[in-house]
């Protein structure tokens, strides 16, 4: 009887994904302005050049994965119980994070990805971009918020309005002062409620 090959341990895969991005990391925290090369990252997670390889094409690639992850399991959408509540602590969270140096590092190389400046002719290409995550989530949450009969805005006014400003202040302008995050979400939800999305 031939002998069934055993599966590796489900895990495995993930440990390796948590070493590389460790090394992503460390080596970013090193020297911030220079993406790594796939043979440093290698050296560094103490994998094979080929591991890296067979799950990205290259090292913007890897680095702009490692930043969508560490950017998104910071900042997690919340559930306050209304969209504004709901808008408000997570534009809160997401400007604490970016004044950190890790994360405007991070933020940096997503930026400068070549997805990250492609066309966006339609929302289905927006999920395909890097906050593609962060797009699903948000439609999750304002479609709560519907339910609730709320009004809430469309998910590129939410991007326009509060998720742009606060990453533009944290990379050019310094930290959000006091308030402006729910100044920024309730001029989404005036324009919401002056353009509300279709049933």
């Amino acid at each position: 009887m031939a002998k069934i090959p055993m599966k590796r341990p489900g895990g495995r895969s993930r440990r390796i994904t948590e070493a590389v991005f460790d090394a992503v990391e460390a080596l970013l925290a090193e020297v911030p302005s220079e993406v790594p090369s796939i043979a440093a990252i290698a050296q560094r997670a103490e994998v094979n050049p080929t591991t890296l390889y067979r799950r990205w094409t290259d090292a913007h690639e890897l680095v702009g994965a490692v930043a969508v992850s560490r950017l998104m399991r910071d900042n997690p959408i919340p559930d306050t119980g209304s969209v504004r509540g709901d808008l408000i602590r997570w534009g809160n969270s997401v400007a604490r994070s970016l004044s950190t140096r890790r994360n405007i590092t991070l933020l940096r190389i997503l930026t400068a990805t070549p997805a990250a400046g492609a066309a966006i002719p339609d929302m289905r290409s927006l999920r395909d971009l890097p906050i593609g995550r962060r797009v699903v989530e948000l439609e999750t949450l304002l479609a709560r918020g519907k339910k609730r009969g709320e009004t809430p805005p469309r998910v590129m006014d939410v991007l326009e309005l509060v998720l742009a400003p606060i990453y533009l202040h944290s990379l050019f302008l310094g930290p959000l002062r006091d308030n402006s995050v729910d100044r920024l979400v309730d001029r989404a939800l005036a324009l919401a409620s002056k353009f509300p999305v279709p049933p």
